[in-house]
Order: C-alpha cells, then sequence, then structure tokens
C-alpha cells in the first residue's frame, strides 16, 4: 500500500473521501475491497491500514480481500505488542476475530516427511502427506497425497507438523 499523505502509512480521510461517497446507503459503498500483499517489505502500518479500510465509510456487506498477506506473521506474534502497541490492538479487535482464510496452502516438512496444510473455505482444514511412491511396471515415481488429518478448527503449525510426522511414521512401517 503506497503512502497517501502524513506519516508514513497513514491513510488521509480526504484521499478516502475522492474513493467513498459521504452518502450512507448500502449503494454507494464498495463490494470488494481487494488489498494486495500489505506489509509485505512495507511499514508495519499496512496492517493498520487494512482495519482502517475496512471500516471506513463502508456498509456491513463490504467485504475485504486480501491476497498473499502474509496473515500468520501478524496472528502468529511475529510483531510483538510491546513494540508495536497499536498493531496489537488491531490484531485482536481485527484479524483473529473477524479474517478467514478463503484459501491456505503452507508447505510443512520435519523429519523427512513432507506435505501441506490446506484448507478452502468452507471446507475442513486438511493435513495432506506427500509421499514418493513407485510404479516398478512403468518403473517411474511419483507423489501420493494422502490426507492424515482433518478439522473444522485451524490446527497450529506445531500441530500440523506433528500429526504429519505420525502419519509418515506409521506409513513407513
Amino acid at each position: 500500500m503506497a503512502k497517501a499523505s502524513g506519516k508514513e502509512g497513514d491513510i488521509d480521510d480526504d484521499i478516502v473521501d475522492t474513493l467513498i461517497d459521504d452518502d450512507d446507503d448500502e449503494s454507494s459503498s464498495p463490494a470488494l475491497h481487494l488489498i494486495c500483499q500489505p506489509g509485505n517489505g512495507g511499514p508495519v502500518e499496512d496492517w493498520i491500514n487494512v482495519e482502517k479500510i475496512h471500516t471506513l465509510r463502508t456498509s456491513s456487506s463490504t467485504l475485504s480481500l486480501i491476497v498473499n498477506g502474509a496473515l500468520d506473521k501478524v496472528r502468529d506474534g511475529y510483531y510483538p505488542k510491546v513494540f508495536f502497541p497499536e498493531l496489537g490492538q488491531t490484531i485482536d479487535r481485527f484479524y483473529k476475530p473477524k479474517i478467514e482464510a478463503l484459501l491456505y496452502l503452507r508447505p510443512l516438512s520435519d523429519k523427512g516427511c513432507y506435505g501441506w496444510l490446506f484448507r478452502v473455505y468452507p471446507e475442513p482444514w486438511q493435513i495432506v502427506l506427500q509421499t514418493v511412491m513407485e510404479d516398478s511396471k512403468k518403473n517411474e515415481k511419483f507423489i501420493q497425497d494422502t490426507v492424515v488429518y482433518t478439522s473444522q478448527e485451524r490446527p497450529t503449525l506445531a500441530l500440523a507438523v506433528q500429526k504429519l510426522i505420525a502419519a509418515g511414521q506409521q506409513q513407513q512401517q
């Protein structure tokens, strides 16, 4: 997100006024805010501005779509609240309770096991183990994907790796 004016990362209300009419009816609000890579190499204030964009003069039906947001950094404590108090408040108020992953794909690997933490909304979260298999007839190797765990709640990274390793060890026996 580019610097609009004022202090780096702040959104100037005059600029927002030019983007969104002051009419209070639902028809003047955008249907979607498309936000690409906030905070990726830019100021931490980008994360705070996402909430401002989402809540400033928009209707309750306006959706915000964050693409490649590295939200794990924000939600999982990469930015300590003691050093980033305003961001910490935004995380507790906005990112943790209101943001839902629509598409999530994170590679996992540990102790010789490889796989993915995967989700497509509204499906459950899945941990997928990838195993190298061999077709002896064709003398070819291929990757077999096996869903080893599903959950309606997002598993922690530690739990995902633990489930992946347990499934990999069980498969080797």
